[in-house]
């Protein structure tokens, strides 16, 4: 996204719901958007980190669902 010209992120649940350390998702996520031409570094501060766990489409009740999405 800053490659594209915007100044800033926001990744509110991507860091709430990172497991198993939110505080070092959040600061890896800083230092990216800092300093997002440097790619050793993004892939040093990202190291044992993993993302949010999804949801299955199939687990939420159709009456919940806000859109089908072509299948």
């Amino acid at each position: 996204m800053m490659k594209l010209g915007v100044d800033g992120v926001f990744v509110g649940s991507g860091i709430f719901k990172s497991p198993p350390n939110p505080e070092k998702m959040a600061s890896a996520i800083v230092e990216a958007v800092e300093n997002f031409e440097d790619y050793k570094m993004i892939g040093e501060v990202s190291k044992g980190l993993s993302g949010m766990r999804g949801t299955d489409i199939s687990t939420i009740p159709q009456e919940m669902r806000l859109q089908e999405r072509g299948w």
